[in-house]
């Protein structure tokens, strides 16, 4: 085969099944980063699912899971919680919270809110990563992005429910209306 017919044969695959090799090409690469992504929270995954069977089973230690040969309604409840399900929702749960441990710690850094937020904020997360540590590095991101989360919430829940741009305006329009500064 010449060069230029099989640089003319390429063309013609190319043309026909240009678009779905790339398609193709593009879930093998998903799918590689889903299986890093997945071996990266494993760990602290199954973890928490250990953490959460093993606290359930001590909800009233006198009634049994399993009586004879068939399972309680505990039993049932267990069984669900040590299943591939509850694993699959563990591995979100700790994915989800790296994400927000990471967006947490970047609000911290570069938010506009008060020293006195963002103290708050840091101590929730330094104790949630500490809660988490078990986890390992993800564990760690994970209880920091909760306690970011339990920060967030108790400073709304508690506090004036004004963003810092609402403040700005509520300043700028006492200005113009030349009450001055508060």
């Amino acid at each position: 085969m010449t060069p230029a017919e099989k640089q003319y044969i390429m063309q013609l695959i190319n043309k026909q099944y240009g678009n779905r090799a790339m398609l193709g090409n593009g879930m093998d690469m998903a799918g590689t980063a889903l299986g890093f992504v997945d071996d990266a929270v494993s760990p602290a995954a199954t973890k928490l699912q250990d953490f959460v069977v093993r606290n359930v089973g001590k909800i009233d230690p006198k009634f049994p899971a399993q009586i004879g040969g068939v399972a309680t309604a505990k039993g049932d409840v267990l069984k669900m919680l040590a299943g591939p399900q509850a694993g699959m929702l563990s591995k979100a749960a700790v994915g989800l919270g790296a994400v927000g441990g990471v967006m947490g710690a970047a609000d911290v850094l570069a938010g506009n809110d008060s020293l006195g937020n963002k103290a708050m904020d840091a101590t929730a997360m330094t104790i949630g990563g500490i809660l988490g540590a078990a986890g390992g590095p993800l564990g760690i991101a994970a209880g920091a992005g909760f306690g970011k989360t339990i920060s967030d919430g108790t400073q709304w829940l508690f506090g004036d429910k004004k963003t810092p741009e609402q403040r700005k305006m509520e300043l700028a329009l006492a200005q113009l209306q030349g009450r001055g500064m508060y």
